[in-house]
């Protein structure tokens, strides 16, 4: 019997089946070009330690015990060619190649712009088959910027190459001043559904998460990503674009078990986290939390 989740947690070479792989992204290039805060390169360790020094493998809320999980751990990407291209060209092959091999991957992230190419991966794993998704974030992240691949582009990109299916995909926990009337309409254009927070806050993250996960997966697999700059800056700090309101903790726990406990969501990001701002490492903490809820979900569906 295992405690603590550190316990299970393997390098990906000793362990070549699992449950589920981690794998960070070291990236804040695509962040600073949307003018948003350097640090997110240091994510993926933050994480680490944090997942590491707390969190143990009995969830008493669900009474699930998450010791039977074989988590492997693929490290961080080298992401340091001066080619920023080149570097999104590496996400995609490692994300392929880890989702080809394992039934769940959890990126550690690192800037947003990350996910057009983890996505890509797993349109690749998948045969080239479009995928669904979920975005949870204060901001939409559709910018139409052709020439640009940075931290306000991923699912734009995504949608506009058919990668993503636009009825498959939610946009959940918007804020209400932080997104441009164009990219919204670009999102009812793709026949996307938007959630505004203040949605999630009258009638509860659950009821809007269930919905997105069958839409999401209602046709094959699905990725869900989690900007940790939806939640309220009282609970996560350490972002590269922090705001005042969001999700609380709770809300952004429901979401990753919910995540879990679906089989068709094969890649789960949690982005955006900004170790350089931190207080006590409570942002890096809470992005521990998030992704132990996820393999809670995960521990759940196999019972």
């Amino acid at each position: 019997m295992y405690t603590f989740i550190r316990e299970l947690i393997q390098p990906a070479a000793k362990l070549p089946a699992a449950d589920v792989c981690l794998v960070g992204l070291p990236l804040d290039f695509g962040t600073v070009l949307e003018g948003g805060r350097a640090g997110a390169v240091h994510a993926p360790d933050a994480i680490r330690r944090e997942l590491r020094r707390y969190h143990k493998t009995y969830n008493l809320e669900h009474n699930v015990d998450l010791s039977g999980l074989r988590i492997a751990d693929a490290g961080n990407l080298s992401l340091h060619d001066p080619s920023h291209a080149v570097n999104h060209a590496t996400i995609r092959q490692r994300l392929g190649e880890l989702l080809a091999q394992y039934p769940r991957v959890v990126v550690l992230g690192g800037s947003h712009d990350g996910t057009y190419s983890t996505v890509r991966g797993l349109f690749d794993a998948g045969g080239g088959q479009p995928v669904g998704g979920i975005n949870l974030d204060a901001h939409a992240d559709v910018k139409d910027k052709p020439e640009l691949i940075s931290s306000g582009t991923p699912f734009g990109k995504l949608l506009r190459e058919n990668v993503l299916t636009g009825s498959r995909f939610t946009e959940l926990g918007l804020h209400s001043n932080l997104n441009t009337k164009e990219d919204i309409d670009f999102l009812h254009q793709q026949q996307a559904t938007i959630v505004p927070l203040a949605h999630v806050q009258q009638d509860g993250m659950p009821l809007f998460m269930e919905r997105a996960l069958h839409r999401a997966t209602a046709q094959g697999p699905a990725f869900v990503s989690f900007d940790i700059d939806g939640c309220a800056e009282a609970f996560a700090p350490a972002v590269s674009a922090p705001s005042a309101d969001g999700f609380t903790p709770r809300q952004a726990v429901e979401a990753a078990f919910l995540a879990g406990c679906q089989p068709k969501v094969r890649l789960f990001e949690v982005v955006e986290l900004n170790p350089v701002f931190d207080r006590d490492n409570q942002t890096a903490r809470l992005a521990a939390t998030i992704i132990t809820a996820f393999l809670t979900g995960v521990a759940k569906e196999k019972l």
